[in-house]
């Protein structure tokens, strides 16, 4: 449909052509002749006026473009600045929460929409030899909006704030991973990817911290591109069933795809030690644990590194790239007590409140105190 418009507005604008020439008698050699005449003495006596117009538009144009330039930088440092002068929240599991089904996990979905626009949020797990958390940080409103969806996905979820800090002087490196590709779903190589990062974080001793990072925020623009390859894999002529029957089956996956909410994300392991080497390793290793859960039909891949610490500390987006928001649920997700018993050192929520039993109360009414008087 869209190709037929395109050929009707393009004949049309022929036509149009066409009966002006016509009309000016431009279709003939001495018309254009006479055209060419006229242009010449018009182009002598006014010529510099439309060069100086020209140079006006094009200097407005210039300036206008800068304009907006420093405008889009201007509020996206103020964007990033809101975020990283936000609040840190500590997220505690409760030990007793049955075993989560990543593939049940709908927070993303909820969160996709419920941050403010633009905005991103940061997911974090990360500890060493002292204990792991969980956190989130964002902007006030971000992280009020977050937490409102993790409460509603994990109920009891328990929160304090601060998170993870530092030792002056330590080195940081870090690691950031991305799908190869958007079109392919991103799928789990084994049941919970998390098992696998918070094994690879209790492993740490010492003078040294690891930390995952994932940095999301909404994307627009995946579901409109995933349709139009959809659509031009249905359009594709083919010399063949067999071809025609596999695009047909490509674009019924992309249609499915292009039917999931999409998040910018950026998947970062880091590593913090007390030496740039023992940074690294650290850092290298939590990116190995994460590609290795990934199976290789879209492998996750480190795609960027470095060591400036304002990143980190700062929470910058960095390489983004589109997850599912399904697909990144089984990266970022609070544990049950199944992986929590595999990291015995991750801070949980306090014990539940439960009143005292009956019997253990005091009751005025069926009690009498007496006074011991002071014998003389």
């Amino acid at each position: 449909m869209e190709r037929e418009s395109r050929n009707i507005l393009l004949l049309a604008l022929v036509a149009v052509v066409i009966l002006i020439a016509s009309r000016y008698n431009l279709l003939t050699p001495r018309g254009m002749q006479t055209a060419r005449e006229s242009v010449r003495v018009w182009w002598a006596a006014h010529g510099w006026m439309v060069l100086l117009g020209l140079a006006v538009l094009l200097a407005a144009a210039v300036a206008l473009w800068l304009w907006r330039r420093a405008q889009n930088a201007a509020a996206q440092r103020a964007l990033l600045e809101r975020v990283a002068s936000g609040p840190t929240l500590q997220l505690l599991p409760r030990a007793d929460w049955k075993p989560v089904d990543p593939e049940e996990v709908q927070v993303w979905v909820r969160l996709a929409d419920a941050l403010p626009h633009d905005e991103h949020i940061s997911f974090e797990a990360g500890g060493g030899e002292n204990g792991l958390s969980f956190a989130l940080h964002g902007s006030a409103e971000g992280v009020r909006a977050a937490l409102t969806q993790f409460k509603a996905e994990w109920t009891g979820l328990f929160h304090k704030p601060g998170g993870e800090s530092v030792p002056s002087g330590w080195a940081v490196w870090w690691v950031e991973l991305a799908p190869a590709a958007f079109e392919r779903a991103v799928q789990a190589a084994s049941a919970d990817p998390l098992r696998a990062i918070l094994i690879e974080i209790n492993g740490v001793q010492g003078q040294g911290c690891g930390l995952v990072q994932v940095i999301a925020r909404r994307n627009f623009g995946v579901r409109r591109a995933l349709g139009q390859k959809a659509f031009a894999a249905r359009d594709e002529e083919t010399p063949s069933k067999g071809v025609r029957a596999l695009r047909t089956q490509e674009a019924k996956e992309l249609e499915a795809r292009a039917r999931a909410t999409y998040l910018d994300v950026t998947v970062r392991a880091v590593g913090l030690a007390d030496t740039p080497e023992r940074a690294q390793g650290i850092a290298r290793g939590l990116a190995r644990a994460i590609a290795a859960s990934f199976d290789g039909n879209n492998p996750v891949q480190p795609v960027r590194q470095g060591s400036d610490p304002q990143i980190v500390m700062r929470r910058e987006p960095g390489r983004m790239a589109p997850w599912s928001a399904n697909d990144l649920a089984f990266l970022a997700h609070l544990p049950g007590r199944d992986l929590i018993q595999l990291a015995p050192r991750l801070a949980t929520a306090p014990a539940r409140y439960l009143p005292a039993d009956p019997e253990m109360r005091f009751d005025a009414g069926r009690h009498h105190t007496a006074f011991l008087m002071e014998a003389k």
